[in-house]
Formats: structure tokens, sequence, C-alpha cells
């Protein structure tokens, strides 16, 4: 067990189809969050290698939240030489550019770790479409599987101040994509070209934990998880799936929930 992993306290509940773990403040969301997803790399890289030796497939958020979390992950002890990591979502812009989930998530965590990490095939004269249809096929060679498609281990991610998660934005065409599993999609933004795991792909995983932090959350959170409204909020609808949805959260954002 990590020294990090005994200082923890959480309070845990069931809201609706939602698991929600309350760390006290946003340092302890992120031991929280590191050390439970240490702990199912290890689990899932020691089964793999017992089964045959295939890579354990972990999909890596953007955001500002989980920088804390993988600044923790750095410093612990994990087999990343079994993991194949890959950006759940990713604005379209060069490789080394200070928007690039993906260079935010190799230099804060996986640079030198070596895990193979699938970096979105960015290109000046590729079109954001040309890549996710590249990237979809890389996915598809780089994980496990079944009749039914691919079967991620675990996707990581955040939500945003409007209800959105992954690039999965209110109001967006890939809201409704049912025949991907990462597609391209336009948001009203300064990086206009947002790529992102559909929904058919997260609710495939065997686990999706939803990193969210801050007061500022605290109003979509509460929409999100015990809605008053007619539409659901894109983060909500990674529960319509049968993959089981992990909410780690601060106090600061499960202020307006009220828990059993």
């Amino acid at each position: 067990m990590d020294g990090t992993q005994q200082q923890i306290t959480q309070h845990r509940v069931r809201i609706g189809p939602a698991d929600v773990r309350v760390f006290e403040d946003g340092a302890a969301l992120a031991a929280g969050a590191a050390a439970m997803i240490a702990s199912l790399i290890r689990r899932e890289v020691t089964k793999a290698r017992a089964a045959g030796g295939r890579l354990v497939s972990v999909a890596m958020a953007g955001g500002s939240t989980p920088v804390a979390t993988y600044r923790r992950l750095a410093t612990m002890d994990i087999p990343w030489s079994g993991v194949c990591a890959w950006v759940g979502d990713e604005r379209y812009v060069p490789p080394d550019h200070e928007d690039s989930n993906g260079a935010m998530i190799g230099r804060s965590l996986l640079d030198g770790t070596g895990a193979r990490f699938l970096r979105v095939p960015w290109a000046e004269d590729r079109s954001a479409p040309e890549a996710a249809a590249l990237y979809e096929t890389e996915l598809l060679a780089s994980m496990g599987g079944d009749a039914r498609g691919p079967r991620p281990d675990l996707i990581l991610a955040g939500m945003g101040g409007d209800g959105h998660t992954l690039s999965l934005f209110p109001g967006s065409d890939a809201l409704d994509v049912t025949d991907r599993w990462y597609v391209a999609t336009e948001v009203a933004a300064a990086q206009r070209w947002r790529l992102t795991a559909t929904y058919p792909l997260a609710h495939r995983a065997a686990a999706v934990y939803v990193l969210v932090s801050g007061g500022s959350k605290a109003a979509v959170l509460a929409e999100v998880l015990q809605p008053t409204g007619d539409r659901p909020l894109p983060a909500r609808r990674l529960m319509e799936g049968a993959a089981p949805v992990s909410w780690l959260v601060d106090r600061d954002a499960a202020a307006g929930l009220d828990l059993p």
C-alpha cells in the first residue's frame, strides 16, 4: 500500500447509478484518485501478463483537475511498461502546443515511464476528421475487446462548467454518434477542432473515473448527478451504458449535492 493511500479519507455514497466519492479537498482528491488509478493498473497489468501479455488500455484526461493526480502518480511504483495510454480527447493542435492535452499528460506523468503513449496523429496537411479516423484505427489495434467492439480498461475524464465531458459538449453532433469510437467535432472555442472518444467507446470501458474539483462546478455536478431538467447534460450520459462510473470529487464540488 502506498503511504499516501493510508492518509486518505473519503465519504462514499450511491446516487442513482453513480458511485460518488467525496474527498475533503483538492489535495485529498488527487491522492485518492492516484491511489485508485494505481491500484487498478497494478491489478490489470498482473492479470494481463498472466494471460499472455496484452497492454492495459488507459485513457488519460486533459484539463486542470487531473494534473495534481498525475503528479501524485509520478511518485508511485506503477508497472507502466504494461500500459498503453491514450488521450480521451484532444485539441487538434501540434503535439508541442501549449493547449495540447497530450503534451500536458506526457510532461506531468508519462514521459520516461516506459508506457506506450498514443498521441493524436496531428499533421499540418491532415484534417481533424482524417486524424480522428487514423487514431480510431490505432486505438482499435491497441486494446482488447470482443465481438461487440473494443474494451478499454480505464477511462479517466473530467467535467467542464457547462457539463461537458471528454469533448462531448452540449449541442455537439458528437453526442449522437453511435457508429464510431473516436471522432472529430467542432466547438465554439479558440481551438475549434477537438478529437474525442464517443459514448459507445466510453460505455464499453471496464471502469470510468470522473474527476471534479472546485466550488465553480458544484451547481453543474448537482444537475448531472441529481438532474432537474428533461435533457441530461453530457457528463450524465456517461452512465447510460454498462461501464461502471465513479465520480471522484472534492467537498467544494459536492456542495450542491443532496447527500444521503
